[in-house]
Formats: structure tokens, C-alpha cells, sequence
């Protein structure tokens, strides 16, 4: 079995769903739901409920021992750094589930510094793949980048943070982005030119990812897009890109469609409060992708 590195945040979410079309200035009702979150830590689930036993590390409050004995029970192995208090996301949806906007408190993810990165040097120079979001602070993912020649498969999270990653394009091997985080790394808004661009500094695999509107795969070898509408009731979009991105990398595994795979599996997040699909299968996701 592959040896799967994760490496960024994990967050407690807040997740607030409005009942009706909302009024901007004023108090919406609605409910809020508590799920644990955080790029890199959603990736890190997914993967485990996928039966790929990856390893995540991360910064960690004292608050969060439900998910350490959650994550004992699906077999994630979590490294981490102690704070007080874990780091923290609020993502406000209207009455369809689409999110509106979200604000996130990262200052806890200071504290994964270079040395904590050393402390753990056997398990990331052992990994086949180490996966990355831009949660990480700009001087320890220097030190990665500079340390280490793997495999890095990146998640840039947000056009606020996509450009930590610009110096290092052509070292990663694959990436997850959206069209936003596309314009802010290339000054391009045309998917294909977005593609084109990252190819040419070097990345072997781009996911262009565009919501309802489908996704891409850039490679050397080709352009593909594949769309499938979602026709389920959608709760909410929350982890729906990480688990995108963990079934691209669950079908490059297992020789399965990179773009199918990939959109199932936010599918199945979509009709989750969670920020991941709790009930997640690997059987039903292959059945999943093999169907006509």
C-alpha cells in the first residue's frame, strides 16, 4: 500500500445553513451545525474512510480528542502540534446549500514550524505521497519544498493563500485548484489557458474544478472535462473540493477515471452537514465509477 503523508490544517467548522433567501445586514434564521474540518484534515479522512491509512499532521487544540478517538477508528494516524485552542472556520450557505461566504482563523497554524516538519523527517521521507494544503506557513513550506523530493500533490484552499505556491510550481506533481485560485497563480480566467499554463511550468496533473459547471484534467497526454449534475437535495458545499481531490488521488491509486471518481465523491459530500461523507465506502464509490 502506498504510504499517504497529509500535511496543514485541521479546523472545527461552523457551519451555518439559512432557511430562506437572506437579507445582508441583519439576522437570517437558519441553523448552525459543528463538524470538524480544515483542507488537509478533510483530504486526511477521506482517504482514511477510503482504506488508504494516511498519516496527517497538523496543529491540534486541547479540544480536540473527539476526533483523535474518531480518527483511531477509521485508521488515520494523526502528528500533531498541542495549542489551546484548535484553529476555526465559519462558512455561512443560503437556502440551497451554496456557500456565501466563510471566514477562517488560522493563527493556531503558526505553530507548524520547520521543526515540527523534522520531527516527523522518517514518515514524510518514507511517504510515496505527500499531500499539501496553503494552510502551511510560507517558511515551513519552503522548507518542504527544499527538503524533500516527493511527489507533492497541493490543494491551494483559497485565492487569498494560492500564491504561497507560485515559486514552487515546478515542483508539484499534481494540483487542485478553482478557477478563482487559477486567475490569482496564471492572471488568466479561461480554464484552458489556466491548464496550459501550469503544464507548462511542470505540474504533471491539473484539476481545474468549476462547481455545477464540471472540472478538467490537464496532463502532458490530455485535456479532459467531465460533468455530472448533482440531483440530490445539496445541504451544504463544505469539503466538497477536498473530497474532490481525495478521489482523484483514490483513482490514481486504483487505475480508476480521475475526474468520475473525483465528482462522486463531492456528491456524496454534498448530502453530508458534515464536511465529510461520514458513510463513505470504497466498494460503492468503485461501483459508483464503473457504472455507464
Amino acid at each position: 500500500m502506498k504510504q499517504i503523508v497529509v500535511i496543514g490544517a485541521t479546523t472545527i467548522d461552523f457551519l451555518a445553513n439559512m432557511h430562506q433567501s437572506h437579507t445582508m445586514y441583519d439576522s437570517n434564521p437558519g441553523f448552525i451545525y459543528k463538524s470538524w474540518g480544515g483542507v488537509a484534515r478533510n483530504i486526511a479522512e477521506n482517504l482514511a474512510r477510503l482504506d488508504l491509512n494516511p498519516t496527517l499532521i497538523t496543529v491540534l487544540g486541547e479540544d480536540s480528542r473527539d476526533f483523535l478517538n474518531m480518527s483511531r477508528d477509521i485508521n488515520l494516524k494523526v502528528l500533531y502540534q498541542n495549542v489551546p485552542q484548535t484553529a476555526s472556520y465559519i462558512a455561512i450557505h443560503d437556502e440551497t446549500g451554496s456557500l456565501v461566504t466563510a471566514v477562517s482563523s488560522m493563527e493556531q497554524l503558526s505553530k507548524l514550524t520547520p521543526q515540527l516538519i523534522k520531527k516527523h523527517h522518517d514518515i514524510i521521507y518514507a511517504a510515496d505521497i505527500v499531500v499539501l494544503d496553503a494552510n502551511i506557513p510560507e517558511k515551513t513550506l519552503d522548507y518542504i519544498m527544499t527538503a524533500y523530493q516527493k511527489p507533492f500533490y497541493v490543494d491551494l484552499v483559497s485565492s487569498a493563500k494560492a500564491h504561497k505556491f507560485i515559486p514552487y510550481l515546478n515542483k508539484i506533481h499534481t494540483i487542485k485548484i478553482n478557477i478563482i485560485e487559477g486567475k490569482k497563480i496564471t492572471m488568466f480566467e479561461d480554464p484552458i489557458q489556466i491548464g496550459q499554463i501550469l503544464i507548462n511550468k511542470g505540474i504533471k496533473n491539473v484539476y481545474l474544478t468549476m462547481g455545477k459547471l464540471g472540472a478538467y484534467h490537464f496532463s502532458d497526454e490530455v485535456t479532459n472535462f467531465y460533468h455530472k449534475s448533482y440531483e440530490g437535495r445539496m445541504i451544504n458545499d463544505t469539503g466538497c473540493g477536498d473530497a474532490f481531490f481525495s478521489g482523484v488521488i483514490y483513482a490514481e491509486i486504483n487505475k480508476l477515471d480521475p475526474l468520475k471518481t473525483g465528482t462522486i465523491m463531492s456528491h456524496f459530500t454534498l448530502q453530508s452537514r458534515d464536511s465529510v461523507y461520514k458513510k463513505l465506502k470504497p466498494n460503492q464509490v468503485i461501483s459508483l465509477v464503473k457504472e455507464k
